[in-house]
This record gives structure tokens, sequence and C-alpha cells, in this order.
């Protein structure tokens, strides 16, 4: 099988050479030969047999002479470890469009290397401290088992399909930097979507935003709404300073009348505020969450900002195409080969 490894450098070489291009072409159709039962007859694997250990014998003649009895042998081991590496690299490009990542959906395969992310930009994350609100144990993946999703503001389209938990900080870069994504895809499937978003205060002092949001959502959702998107657009540096949070939340309600900034700040101080605050924070730990953003759709889990692709490909709404496409290719692939083995043995 030494003409399947001359097929890929000599088809590579062909791109910058026409004489290669020649090679490529024999190397193809004795590979072709070979893979549906028939024997190779341009004569290019004995012509590359000679001339590789030809090239042996001038300096080891002893070495020449084993590579020449064994040259079947070690080509197809040559052959078969091209072949895994080329099966291997399609993995990573299908788990990569489908995960965003080289190596599959589950949570430790996300956070590992990446050749096509070599700088794991589609995996990181701001982590939760030690001894801050929440805690995660790092031998269990994020799950939304047992917890209640109702103490969390939310809405739901008029034809529910999909569970969209978005699980994000407003002081976090990672969380502002998927955002604008997580918007355009709740934008485009807001009919057929219910979406949650879980603010997770990384740092204590942050706390204080749950509770004004959760007043603010059972006063007014579309003032809500607003005061959440007002946040995400906020630079970190401004979101840092409590006074700009709470100028924000006086602007919206300029706007909506119907809510007073002051009875919404009074709300968020008092004993109510804090108890749905804590049982939030229970809820949050149960889902054993490292850091933001954490995304569920659909209970598959994606840590850090993923491309937009990854997010709609896990909608129920959405069809695999490139998948099917792989599908598709492979059985024609297997067909043609089955066709010329069993019906042109010529």
């Amino acid at each position: 099988m030494i003409c399947f490894i001359a097929l890929i450098v000599f088809g590579i070489l062909g791109i910058f050479s026409a004489t290669h291009r020649k090679l490529a072409l024999e190397a193809f159709d004795c590979v072709f030969k070979r893979v549906t039962l028939r024997k190779c007859t341009t004569g290019l694997d004995v012509r590359l047999k000679s001339k590789i250990t030809s090239s042996f014998l001038e300096k080891s003649p002893k070495l020449g002479q084993w590579i020449y009895r064994y040259f079947e042998v070690l080509s197809w081991a040559f052959t078969i470890l091209m072949i895994g590496s080329l099966v291997w690299s399609g993995i990573s490009i299908y788990n990569y469009v489908e995960y965003g990542n080289c190596n599959g959906p589950n949570v430790k395969d996300q956070q590992g290397l990446c050749i096509f992310d070599p700088t794991k930009e589609n995996a990181q994350i701001s982590s939760c401290g030690e001894g801050e609100l929440v805690s995660s144990n790092p031998l269990l993946e994020p799950s939304l088992q047992g917890v209640n999703l109702s103490l969390f503001p939310q809405y739901s389209g008029t034809e529910v399909k999909d569970e969209i938990v978005y699980v994000g900080c407003y002081a976090c870069a990672n969380t502002k930097k998927v955002n604008p994504v997580i918007n355009q895809l709740a934008t485009e499937n807001k009919d057929t979507l219910k979406f949650v978003f879980i603010h997770l205060p990384l740092h204590q002092e942050y706390g204080y935003i749950n509770k004004i949001e959760n007043c603010l959502f059972v006063e007014n959702e579309a003032a809500y709404w607003k005061f959440h998107n007002a946040l995400m657009s906020m630079p970190l540096e401004q979101i840092k300073d409590k006074e700009n949070v709470l100028k924000e939340l006086e602007k919206i309600t300029e706007v909506i009348t119907e809510v007073n900034s002051s009875e919404i700040i009074y709300c968020s101080e008092n004993y109510e505020a804090e108890k749905l605050f804590q049982a939030q924070i229970k809820e949050i730990n149960k889902m054993n969450v490292e850091g933001t953003p954490t995304i569920f759709v659909n209970q598959q889990v994606f840590i850090g900002p993923k491309p937009l692709r990854v997010y709609e490909r896990a909608l129920s709404t959405q069809r695999d195409w490139f998948g099917i496409s792989l599908i598709v290719v492979g059985a024609l692939i297997l067909i043609m080969i089955l066709y010329f083995a069993i019906f042109k043995r010529e």
C-alpha cells in the first residue's frame, strides 16, 4: 500500500508541480484498484519500492536488504498509521464543528488541547474562587438535574421545543464575549425557546445585582430584560462600580414609567430578596458550575464562549447537515468500492 502514501504526498506536491500531478494520478489509480481488490497495473508501486530500497542500499546494504524483504509489511504499517491519522483528524474536525473543540461533548473534552483552537479561546471561563458563594466538584460534570429553574428570570416562546439555560456573570469578560452570540440565538429562535438566565456572582460584592434583578423581573419583565442587556453591554471597569449599575436602573425606569427605581432598590434590600437570593445560590450549587459562561442547550452543556453554530446544532429545530453529508459521502464511497470490487474485476 505504498501507493496510498504516495497519493497523499504527490497529491500535495501536485498543487505546485505538473510532474507530481501525473504521479498523483498514477497513485490514485493504483490505490483505487487495490481498495477494490484488484491489482495495481501502473507499476508505480514497483518503481517506488526500487527507488526507496536502492537509496538505503547505497548507505547500508544490510538495512537496504531488510527494507526490500519487508517492504510490503512496512508500507502497510505506514499506511495504517496514515489512515488512522486521517480518521482522527476527521473526527477532530467534526467535533470542532459540532462542539467547538477537537475532543467531544464532555466537559473535560471541551477543556482539552485542540489544534484548531490552540489558545483554548472557546473553552475559557471565569472561574469560581475558593470561599465565594458558589463551589463545584471537579470530579462531576455540570448538570441541571434536580435544579429548580423557576426561581430564576426566564421567558418562554409560544411553541417551546428547546431549552437554554445561560449561566453568566456581568463582571466577567468571557460572558460578555459570548453574550452577543446568545442574544442572536435567542432572538432567532424566540418562538420555540424556553430561555433562563442565571447570574452567577463570582464575587460576593455582586450579589446585590441578583436581588435587583429578581425584584425587577417580578415588577416588569420588559424592564428586567432591558436592565440585563444594559449590564451586558457595560464595560467591565464600569460595572465594578455600584453607582454605574444603579444609574442604568434609573435610566430604564425613566423609559418604562411603570417601574420606580427607588422601590426596586428598597425591594432588593429587604428580607424576602435575601431569602430568594440564598435559595438561588443553593440551586446554582446543585449545577456544579465551575465558572462562566456555562450554557445548557437541551441538557448538553457547553463550557466557555462557543461559536453560534455550536449552540444552533444542539437545538432540536436544527438539522445536522454536516453529519448527514458525511454519512452520505461515506455511503457513496462504500457503494462505489463494492461496485468495482464485484462487477469490475478486470
